[in-house]
C-alpha cells in the first residue's frame, strides 16, 4: 500500500471514530508502547507543520515584514479549536501567549513542526503542511520535484498569502507561477463553492473562502485527478485565526476563519 492509500484509509477511519466520539486520541491505539518508544505520530492525532523557505528579494526592493514564521499564535488558536470540535489530540504550540498577534515572528520552537521542501523524507511524513508569507519567493528544481512528489503521494499543502490590507500579493503570484510551472499551464483551478471543502464540517457555501484582507482572488487550487491537493488563498485566513480577541476582523470573521481552517484540515485528512 502506498502512502497515498495509507493516509486515505487510516485518516478516514480515525476521523470517523473521532467524529463519533468513540476515541479521544491515537495514543490510545498505542497502549503497548512505552512512553519512551512513542514519537509524535503516536502521541497526537494531528500535527500542523509550517513550511520554512527563503524569500526572493529583487534588487532595490525591501523585504516585507511577514515571513514564513509569522504569528504562530494563529496556528495555536486553530489547533485548539480543532481539538475541541473534532475531539482529537493535537500537538501543542509551545511558548506562545494567548494574544495570538504576538509574537509577530516565531522561532522554530514556537511551532509544533517545521519542514522544508529540501527534505522530502521529513515532509512526506506529514499529510498536511501550511505555508504562508508576504514576500515573493522561488523554488529551485529540487524543491519543485519534492513538491510534486509530496502531493502526488497524497500530501495536502495549504498556501496562504499573508498580505496586509490592500498591499501587493507577491506570495500569491509567486505561488501561482510555481504551481503552473510544476503541474502545467492551466493547472491552477478556481474552486467552486459547491466543493466539499466548504461543506464537510461547517457549511460555508454562502461564504465561500472567508475574506479577511488582501487581494480577493478567491479559492484556487491544484487537483490530482478529483482530489484537491493544494489550496491557494490570498484572503489572509491565517490572520483571521490570530484575531482571538476580535480586534481587527470581529467575531463573525474570526469564527469563519477557524471554521474554514477546520474544513481544510478535515478535507485533507479524509481524501
Amino acid at each position: 500500500m502506498n502512502r497515498r492509500d495509507f493516509i486515505k484509509t487510516a485518516s478516514k477511519t480515525t476521523a470517523g471514530l473521532l467524529l463519533s466520539g468513540t476515541i479521544n486520541s491515537s495514543a490510545n491505539a498505542n497502549y503497548n508502547k512505552s512512553d519512551q518508544d512513542m514519537d509524535d505520530f503516536d502521541k497526537y492525532d494531528f500535527i500542523m507543520p509550517r513550511v520554512k523557505f527563503s524569500p526572493y528579494i529583487r534588487p532595490g526592493w525591501g523585504q516585507a515584514p511577514d515571513q514564513w514564521n509569522v504569528r504562530p499564535g494563529g496556528d495555536k488558536n486553530l489547533l485548539k479549536r480543532l481539538s475541541s470540535v473534532i475531539r482529537c489530540k493535537t500537538k501543542p504550540i509551545p511558548n506562545v501567549m494567548s494574544d495570538a498577534i504576538e509574537p509577530s515572528l516565531g522561532t522554530e520552537d514556537q511551532f509544533n513542526a517545521v519542514v522544508t521542501f529540501d527534505n522530502k523524507d521529513k515532509i512526506n511524513k506529514y499529510p498536511f503542511v501550511f505555508m504562508t508569507d508576504e514576500n515573493e519567493f522561488r523554488f529551485n528544481q529540487n524543491q519543485k520535484d519534492n513538491l510534486r512528489d509530496y502531493v502526488k503521494r497524497g500530501g495536502f499543502l495549504f498556501m496562504e498569502d499573508c498580505v496586509i490590507q490592500q498591499a501587493g500579493d507577491l506570495f500569491f503570484r509567486s505561488a501561482y507561477d510555481l504551481l503552473e510551472d510544476v503541474f502545467g499551464i492551466g493547472s491552477v483551478k478556481t474552486i467552486p463553492r459547491d466543493h466539499e471543502i466548504f461543506h464537510n464540517i461547517y457549511d460555508l457555501g454562502d461564504v465561500g473562502l472567508p475574506y479577511m484582507q488582501g487581494q480577493p482572488h478567491g479559492a484556487r487550487g491544484i487537483f490530482i485527478k478529483d482530489r484537491l491537493a493544494i489550496l491557494l488563498s490570498s484572503h489572509d485566513i491565517h490572520c483571521g485565526w490570530c484575531d482571538n480577541i476580535c480586534r481587527y476582523f470581529g467575531p463573525v470573521k474570526y469564527e469563519q476563519a477557524l471554521q474554514m481552517g477546520i474544513n481544510i484540515i478535515m478535507y485533507a485528512l479524509t481524501h
